[in-house]
């Protein structure tokens, strides 16, 4: 068991999805991720997850997480609070209808944590501590969630925490950006190699639901040569059309492989943000003090990134995902790499295998309820027999839909534990099933009383209910007799 940590706590508030910008200086960022007191793993933290993910307002938007990764001191953070400056701006231009104004001399960029230097940050990956609500051209709100990866790739950071950090975010992000400095060196294509060899897996086992990762930005700061290859998002393609990709085979390879693991392939030149900021201690993030062409550069790549309708929510094998279930994907894959070993690809395709199980068993679940529900809603008692029929019924109507659900075969007997285990629990909502059929006879109210699971809901008296329930041996987690009540129990 790895040692408990201390991490910061996290902002608690629940958010307001309206105006929050008038806000966003009570919002700190929160460590979802740091070292073991041992330095051989990482523990997620998953209070400060839940925090951000899993408040009412949010959890059930579909979510956009943008990350950055990269060497440490080449300003991750940095970059990372012009996103903010313009998510925040962007959400209050929609509110108030005016035109979007987010980056002049008056600004002041600030938010998560930077500095220039030689002395790394804290390690581990961190999250703004709130999503940012923004409005698709479609008019649905998207949750925006920015993630920061810290200190990776430095020479106090063992390959293992540093693959474990790129390879996490890139996983549980919409785009990851890698962040990299001068050009596009050989071994930074080389810590892309577990997507590469995951992604051919993938493409394996798990076809059907497309690439594997959603999109991958190289962003080259500080690009010495617009000389030959411009500034911008156009030089960027070109500058990867040329080097370094041509100047050997096995890079072109990884490219070429790179590509098909990825919907999307592009590249950022920025010019250098200018001494001031830099090599000046005091900084504190005035845009006055940014040199103006990189401060042109990054409010083009920001708004080609974070636009309305260039917004694209995470997609968990094909399927748009909402906060809850990044969350959930969070805690899958951080299991994932909860050891003193690099995973293998093959770990990762086992993690995707487990979350897909849990939604097809969910799926399969919600088909037994439903096709009970159907035929027993009502006060009429069912005979044993025919309860049973209908149970036999609605059972392999569940297992059917249970393989019919798309899923990623990783382990030779995963079909059949599934099945087993969906079993166990149609077997047991089934008892739950007879237990309320029973009690409308002990109760004498078949004409008068109706349940929530499948058998109707209270509607004589919350009273009479509440004795039904203990007359079938339910608890207060069980069914309450109550209009509009929510029967199912948490499993």
């Amino acid at each position: 068991m790895p040692a408990v940590l201390e991490f910061m706590e996290p902002f608690a508030d629940q958010i307001s999805i309206e105006d929050q910008a008038a806000i966003r200086h009570k919002i700190r960022p929160v460590q979802i991720l740091a070292p073991s007191a041992e330095g051989d793993r990482y523990v997620l933290n998953e209070k400060g997850l839940d925090s951000v993910l899993g408040g009412s307002s949010v959890h059930d938007k579909k979510v956009v997480v943008i990350s950055v990764a990269g060497a440490f001191r080449n300003c991750k953070s940095f970059l990372l609070n012009f996103f903010l400056e313009y998510l925040y701006n962007l959400q209050r231009s929609q509110l108030t209808k005016t035109k979007l104004e987010w980056l002049d001399d008056a600004t002041t960029v600030e938010g998560l944590h930077w500095k220039s230097g030689a002395a790394r940050d804290t390690l581990g990956m961190w999250m703004w501590g709130e999503p940012i609500i923004i409005k698709a051209p479609s008019g649905e709100k998207l949750a925006v969630v920015l993630l920061d990866t810290r200190g990776a790739f430095d020479h106090q950071s063992t390959y293992k925490q540093c693959t474990t950090i790129f390879a996490l975010s890139t996983i549980v992000s919409s785009v990851q950006i890698y962040n990299v400095v001068d050009a596009i060196q050989e071994d930074a294509l080389q810590n892309l190699s577990l997507f590469v060899e995951y992604g051919k897996l993938a493409k394996q086992h798990a076809q059907q639901f497309g690439s594997p990762f959603q999109s991958l930005c190289f962003c080259v700061r500080d690009f010495k040569a617009p000389q030959d290859f411009a500034f911008g998002k156009e030089g960027g393609k070109a500058y990867m059309d040329q080097t370094p990709f041509k100047q050997a085979a096995e890079l072109s390879a990884t490219r070429a492989q790179l590509t098909s693991c990825f919907e999307s392939f592009s590249c950022y030149l920025l010019p250098h943000p200018g001494f001031r900021v830099a090599e000046r201690k005091s900084y504190k993030g005035e845009a006055k003090d940014i040199r103006p062409e990189f401060r042109d550069e990054v409010r083009k790549m920001t708004e080609s990134l974070l636009a309305p309708g260039a917004l694209q929510p995470n997609k968990m094998n094909g399927k748009q995902v909402t906060c809850k279930k990044i969350m959930q994907c969070f805690k899958e894959y951080a299991k994932t790499f909860d050891s003193s070993t690099i995973p293998l690809p093959m770990n990762l395709l086992q993690a995707n295998a487990r979350l897909l199980r849990y939604d097809a068993i969910q799926e399969a679940k919600k088909v037994y309820r439903a096709e009970m529900d159907k035929e027993t809603t009502g006060n009429s008692l069912l005979s044993e027999r025919k309860l049973m029929r209908l149970h036999i019924q609605c059972q392999e109507t569940a297992i059917q839909a249970y393989h019919q659900f798309p899923k990623i075969t990783a382990e030779d007997d995963d079909d059949e534990r599934n099945c087993e285990e969906l079993k166990t629990f149609i077997e047991i909502e089934f008892e739950r099933y007879k237990q309320l059929n029973n009690a409308k006879t002990l109760l004498g109210c078949r004409d008068t009383l109706m349940l929530g699971v499948g058998l109707g809901v209270g509607t004589t008296s919350a009273i009479a209910g509440s004795v039904l329930a203990a007359t079938a041996g339910i608890g207060t987690a069980g069914v309450v007799g109550v209009p509009n009540g929510d029967p199912y129990y948490a499993l």
